[in-house]
């Protein structure tokens, strides 16, 4: 039985909540149940629950820490490319945190390779990219939830909703966001006096090795600091330039949207058509208060760099003009804080005037385009064709939200 299906089934979310969740999955990506609890519909406890149920697994939520024992036992890039951590281990067998617990070809290849009987753990999407973060340094997307923050939903109604959304909006300071924004890029609590942002500090805390009963059961978080793990260490970030697209014209572009069939092709096909103007184009997905880096291409762009962009829209700034608006910008970007890092992660300064593009789904912000040509350079502010792809955009997603509603 499908996810969805079994959260009607035992009455955890509504129709309505279903559906809401669905078009959030074609927009920001991710799977169903990260999506219901980023929006506050599913709390990620029942999540779990839930993952353990349809998958007839053990399974886990919140905080979660390995012993440094298991992480000896594998290879960190072979669990970030598979999804997977090892969480405890003895003698006989070792436990997995997982999102897939049927995936079999890695599980097997795991037992051979430690000669441990293997018990795949099942957790959320989210948590296993915070871990993945933490103790690989694994470049993924980042999300509101990474943030604990909800993003404003449509379904809850009344002074729910309204608590939702003050949440949100009343997140926290402009400093406070920059100290949690560096916190969520480890994947959980940073070390005191970590350099914010562009450092990934692992954190892994030695623990003794429980039991894990076959049966479903909810393995505790135990948090705590201590020295970073050697195998960690000694996995530098390396942020690798990507090769070069070829532009597509506006009736190319056009024509791919068209048929696009998920969010990544659309991404691709936006920033193919802007690359044949501007030498950076980037794609930021808007997700409540948070801005966040999605894709990118053009000179200086890596796809890695762009996956750590996190803009908070709570004080003013050429971002959150172009939220409140809902109309594009042809200027200057305000220096701030948040300007400084975005530019830095781009790997180049401040342009001379740049343009930003809200793309809009269903009369609501997901997206902003961001396009440059570069450090002190002038954009040419001719976005008419721009407009007319953004329209096709949310076309696009509108096509993709009622397949994904009908299947």
């Amino acid at each position: 039985m499908r996810l969805g299906e079994l959260l009607l089934q035992e009455r955890l979310i509504t129709p309505e909540a279903l559906e809401e969740a669905l078009e959030s999955q074609v927009v920001h990506g991710g799977r169903l149940g990260t999506n219901l609890v980023e929006l506050g519909l599913l709390s990620e406890q029942d999540l779990a629950r839930m993952l353990g149920t349809q998958h007839n697994a053990a399974f886990a939520s919140g905080e979660l820490t390995p012993d440094p024992r298991a992480l000896e036992e594998v290879d960190l890039n072979h669990a970030d490319e598979h999804d997977y951590l090892p969480m405890r281990v003895d003698a006989t067998r070792m436990s997995l945190a997982v999102i897939n617990p049927h995936d079999y070809g890695t599980l097997d290849a795991l037992a051979f390779k430690t000669g441990k009987r293997v018990v795949p753990v099942v957790i959320p999407e989210f948590r296993m990219n915070q871990l993945l973060r933490r103790h690989c340094k694994a470049f993924r997307e980042m999300r509101a939830i990474d943030m604990n923050a909800i993003r404003p939903s449509r379904t809850l109604r009344g002074a729910e909703k309204e608590a939702a959304e003050e949440k949100v909006e009343d997140l926290m300071s402009e400093e406070e966001f920059q100290s949690l924004y560096a916190q969520a890029l480890h994947g959980g609590a940073a070390a005191d006096g970590a350099e914010p942002v562009l450092e990934l500090i692992e954190i892994i805390e030695e623990e003794a090795v429980p039991e894990v009963p076959p049966a479903p059961v909810v393995v505790p978080a135990v948090p705590a600091e201590v020295p970073v793990h050697p195998a960690v260490q000694a996995r530098p970030v390396v942020l690798v330039q990507e090769p070069p697209r070829t532009p597509l014209t506006f009736v190319e572009a056009q024509a791919e949207l068209s048929g696009s069939s998920d969010r990544e092709e659309v991404a691709t096909t936006v920033l193919r058509y802007a690359l044949g103007k501007w030498r950076r184009c980037l794609l930021l997905s808007v997700q409540g208060s948070l801005v966040t880096g999605w894709r990118g291409m053009g000179r200086g762009v890596r796809e890695a760099a762009v996956k750590r962009i996190g803009i908070g829209l709570q004080s003013p700034s050429t971002f959150s003009l172009v939220r409140d608006t809902r109309s594009h910008y042809v200027g200057p970007v305000r220096r701030d804080a948040a300007s400084g890092l975005f530019y830095k992660l781009l790997g180049g300064d401040y342009p001379t005037t740049a343009v930003i593009l809200p793309l809009l789904v269903r009369g609501k912000l997901v997206h902003m385009l961001y396009v440059d040509n570069g450090p002190g350079q002038l954009t040419p502010p001719d976005v008419g064709e721009l407009l007319i792809l953004s329209q096709s955009v949310g076309r696009s997603y509108e096509a993709m939200i009622r397949r994904r509603k009908s299947a």
